[in-house]
C-alpha cells in the first residue's frame, strides 16, 4: 500500500511576486525534492472577506 507525506506551504498574498523570497525558486526547489503541488487555497476572512495568504499543499510518496 502506498503512504503519502503531506506538506503545507504558506506565502504571503500582498506583494507575493514583488517580495524579495521568489515563490517559483520554492516550489521549484519541492519539486525537485519529489513534493506534488496537490492544492492551492487563499482562505477569505469573514470580517474582511479578503485573504492575506496563499496556502500551498504538496504531498510526496513516504519512504516508510
Amino acid at each position: 500500500m502506498k503512504r503519502f507525506e503531506y506538506k503545507t506551504v504558506t506565502f504571503p498574498k500582498a506583494g507575493l511576486f514583488k517580495s524579495k523570497n521568489n515563490p517559483d525558486e520554492e516550489l521549484n526547489k519541492l519539486g525537485q525534492e519529489g513534493w506534488e503541488c496537490v492544492s492551492v487555497y487563499a482562505p477569505v476572512s469573514a470580517t474582511t472577506l479578503s485573504s492575506t495568504e496563499i496556502f500551498y499543499l504538496f504531498k510526496r510518496e513516504s519512504a516508510e
